[in-house]
């Protein structure tokens, strides 16, 4: 950690001549993410506990997963700011723009999946997979055209205690045999493992006691696409469950407040079905409602509640409404203070900008 948090004056110069961001924010979110690796921790000791990973309850499943992401997630973001910090000693405390928000999307995501795996563990009944889509995909990697020679370091540095424990979740997966019906799933874990380690390898003998911009790109390539497959199969070997097929909480983009009205309701319930069968892309859907959600938890929305009628919008997926407090952008649309705005899902998915006004109308098909 860097002596960041109170720099001097020719700290706050130079990191303002070099157009960098303080990282007092990013710092916070670093300290208050390290009880991921407590969690990391207690899933290491469930494992030992359970005598198979192939018939256990999805709250194990769920515990064993969240713990996983949450260590990932916070892994990446302490190494980009070590690195920054370690290459840029005269600006420690402030970083570039894009590794602010590189490390911004990881830190502030591993939060919500260390309160999911100690839901899991309160809960004998819990079920992430009821909340969210599985296996959850990296949060987007920040749009560059030249990778900071740090990152590279930073990537480097992530790849070690990540290898490490996807080969502990995956040992644990086989160590008491796996049903038959499991065997080609499992195969291709240690396949997409073996493609991660290649690409370790491979990204290392890439590199030169020279910069090279093309060069620099391919390990960066390489290194992405090594962490990448790790993630997913670290949340696979922790939920074997998953191996027979991904399921899906339908009501995920659901307004809480009437969700058992539309639960309840034969057309609500086809509606809702039919808007995800029917998007084209069902991730970039998911993408609008996380940061929706990375925005609930910063403080920058939250909930409208009329004054009259209900809290939701009118058709599939039936979204919250919300409200600016801080600007913002989502789905690429800035969205000044007070701002009303719901999610429209499916193949016409985006914002729907207010105000907004009561109907007693409901529309279930949105094309």
């Amino acid at each position: 950690m860097a002596e960041s948090h109170h720099p001097s004056f020719l700290t706050r110069l130079r990191a303002g001549l070099a157009g960098e961001r303080d990282t007092v924010y990013l710092e916070a979110l670093r300290v208050a993410g390290r009880s991921a690796y407590d969690e990391i921790l207690a899933a290491d000791e469930l494992r030992e506990r359970l005598p198979s990973l192939w018939n256990v309850p999805t709250a194990a499943e769920s515990q064993l997963l969240a713990a996983w992401n949450a260590f990932v997630l916070q892994t990446l973001g302490e190494t980009f700011l070590d690195a920054d910090y370690a290459a840029r000693p005269g600006t420690a405390g402030y970083v570039p723009p894009v590794t602010f928000d590189q490390a911004a999307a990881w830190l502030a995501a591993v939060g919500e999946w260390v309160s999911r795996a100690r839901q899991a563990r309160a809960n004998p009944e819990y079920d992430i997979a009821m909340h969210t889509v599985l296996p959850a995909p990296l949060p987007a990697w920040a749009e560059v055209v030249t990778c900071p020679p740090e990152h590279l370091t930073a990537l480097q540095a992530a790849v070690t205690p990540v290898r490490e424990q996807v080969e502990v979740a995956l040992h644990a997966l086989v160590r008491t045999g796996v049903p038959p019906q499991f065997e080609s799933a499992v195969n291709r874990l240690h396949q997409d493992t073996a493609a991660a380690v290649a690409a370790v390898e491979y990204a290392a003998g890439l590199r030169t006691g020279r910069h090279h911009a093309a060069l620099h790109e391919l390990i960066e390539q390489n290194l992405k696409r090594a962490l990448e497959l790790w993630f997913r199969v670290g949340q696979l070997a922790a939920m074997p469950s998953l191996l027979a097929g991904p399921r899906f909480d339908v009501w995920c983009m659901t307004d809480r407040a009437t969700l058992a009205r539309w639960q309840q309701n034969p057309q609500a319930r086809q509606a809702v079905a039919e808007m995800w069968r029917t998007d084209p892309n069902p991730s970039a859907t998911l993408a609008i409602q996380a940061q929706v959600e990375a925005g609930l938890r910063s403080g920058d929305l939250w909930y409208h509640v009329p004054r009259y009628g209900d809290t939701c919008y009118y058709e599939p997926p039936f979204s919250p409404l919300y409200e600016v407090r801080r600007p913002v952008r989502i789905a690429g649309v800035p969205l000044p203070v007070q701002t009303q705005f719901a999610i429209r899902g499916g193949a016409n998915r985006g914002l729907v900008l207010g105000p907004f006004r009561p109907t007693e109308r409901v529309r279930y098909w949105t094309r």
